[in-house]
């Protein structure tokens, strides 16, 4: 029975893990948006079209990347909540 805690145990531990390396990595994917978004607008301000192209293209890159990784978190917070709740 204390193996089976354990091990329940550990697999939280990894998934509390995984859940804080995806937040980081959604964070840097808005902050990639957001210097797309910026690069972008100064582009179209300056009408300078290699910054609009570069922004707008690390604006999407930046839109994925935080999409993808929130969906990897609310996934990984799932598996967390039903680990949790067969623990009980």
């Amino acid at each position: 029975m204390q193996k089976v805690k354990s091990a329940l145990s550990e697999s939280e531990n990894y998934l509390e893990r995984k859940i804080t390396e995806v937040r980081v990595s959604r964070l840097v994917g808005e902050v990639i948006w957001a210097l797309g978004s910026c690069l972008s607008f100064a582009g179209l301000f300056l009408k300078i079209l290699f910054l609009m192209i570069l922004g707008s293209s690390m604006l999407f890159v930046g839109l994925y990347l935080s999409v993808h990784y929130e969906l990897k978190r609310v996934d990984y917070v799932s598996i967390l909540e039903r680990v949790s709740h067969q623990n009980r």
